[in-house]
């Protein structure tokens, strides 16, 4: 159903488009309106302008002539803060339209602009679906307490009419990717003030993420485009740290996150198979002057206590394998050295929060961590305990 209406609508509109040349116009009448100030303004991401003003004639008709428009422009034609419609101009479109001073947005009709069409069937979408939250929340709190056939009813329903009106915003999404209609679909809100669309849902995340990229693509130069990717980015940078901190709250119930990353000869060594000795989880760089200087003051420490049982487990945040290797073979490193090379973005260096190196985390023979960055005459004190 929406494929064909929305089919239908672009063929009636690029019928009845016309061009203005190298500027875009906006164009109509609006009934009882004379004599009142019509504004226009244009809509970017931090403040709004206004770009002109008339004053509409005894019969209500009104022109803005603008500059060509060089990506698709948010636009509100304006009689007062509380009485707009919502324009979607794009290039030279001369958009004609129709509507009733006392309500513009429920009364216009406009010709010439796809853009400003898919808005407008946006807003009466969720018109629509505000009205009929607020009836099903109404029959809700009408309800007797002991209805419970009656709230588990009227619960489905309302989850049923956001999740019909998320299929409809995806859709449309997929099939106009390039739209920036799209994007003001995203961010739509009910009467509760929150986002029909949740970024942080990862069935909704994926329409952010499509028109993210293809705006981005398309409009490389445009505010909004690239508003609405790094928006996406840091969401999904956000839960993927989350993610992570999730996961070492989880493994830490019982003793430490696990890792498990390949040394120099590619030979994949976990962690956690080192259970039942003392381990020094380290972090170190090749490339970290204070890192070479510390593994140096633990050569003695581990000579002195590997034969008793104390393992050092180390992690590099190099990304270079020829210079790690040198740096192991150089500095002449007996214990494991692991490294997934990828430099900062190391996971090991993530899972355990290392801000900054070198780092590292004592781990008991039983798994449990017992101390954390130990250098130094700290760390010896802390092994003679032990041993």
């Amino acid at each position: 159903m929406m494929k064909q209406s929305l089919l239908t609508l672009l063929i009636v509109l690029l019928m009845s488009a016309c061009s203005t040349g190298n500027k875009f116009k906006i164009s109509g009448t609006i009934e009882d309106g004379a004599g009142k100030m019509l504004y226009i303004q244009k809509m970017d991401l931090n403040q709004t302008t206004t770009l002109d003003s008339v004053k509409l004639k005894k019969n209500g008709e009104f022109s803005f002539t603008g500059e060509r428009l060089n990506e698709p422009t948010f636009l509100l034609l304006k009689i007062t803060d509380q009485n707009y419609i919502t324009l979607l101009a794009d290039t030279t479109e001369h958009i004609e339209v129709m509507a009733n001073a006392t309500n513009l947005e429920e009364s216009y009709r406009l010709t010439n602009s796809i853009g400003s069409a898919y808005i407008q069937i946006f807003n009466k979408r969720i018109r629509v679906l505000n009205s009929e939250l607020d009836r099903v929340i109404k029959e809700f709190q009408a309800l007797d307490a002991n209805d419970k056939a009656g709230k588990k009813r009227l619960e489905d329903e309302y989850r049923q009419l956001i999740l019909d009106h998320k299929t409809f915003v995806g859709e449309f999404i997929m099939e106009n990717f390039t739209s920036f209609a799209g994007y003001y679909a995203l961010f739509q809100r009910l009467n509760d003030n929150s986002q029909v669309m949740n970024v942080m849902d990862k069935s909704d995340q994926v329409y952010f993420s499509t028109l993210a990229t293809s705006l981005e693509n398309h409009y490389p130069d445009s505010e909004r485009a690239k508003h609405l990717y790094n928006y996406v980015l840091g969401v999904k940078a956000q839960q993927q740290k989350e993610a992570l901190t999730q996961k070492l709250l989880q493994e830490a119930k019982s003793g430490f996150p696990d890792i498990e990353e390949a040394n120099t000869l590619g030979e994949k060594i976990k962690l956690s198979s080192l259970k039942g000795k003392t381990v020094l989880l380290s972090f170190w760089a090749s490339w970290d002057q204070s890192s070479r200087k510390e593994n140096n003051n633990l050569k003695s420490l581990y000579k002195k206590y590997h034969n008793k049982g104390f393992e050092i487990y180390q992690v590099s945040l190099d990304r270079s394998k020829i210079l790690w290797q040198n740096a192991i073979e150089t500095d002449e490193l007996p214990w494991i050295n692991v490294s997934d090379l990828r430099y900062t973005d190391s996971y090991p260096a993530r899972l355990y929060n290392i801000q900054k190196i070198p780092s590292n985390y004592l781990i008991s023979a039983e798994g449990e961590i017992v101390g954390k960055d130990l250098f130094g005459n700290r760390l010896s004190e802390r092994l003679e305990e032990i041993y």
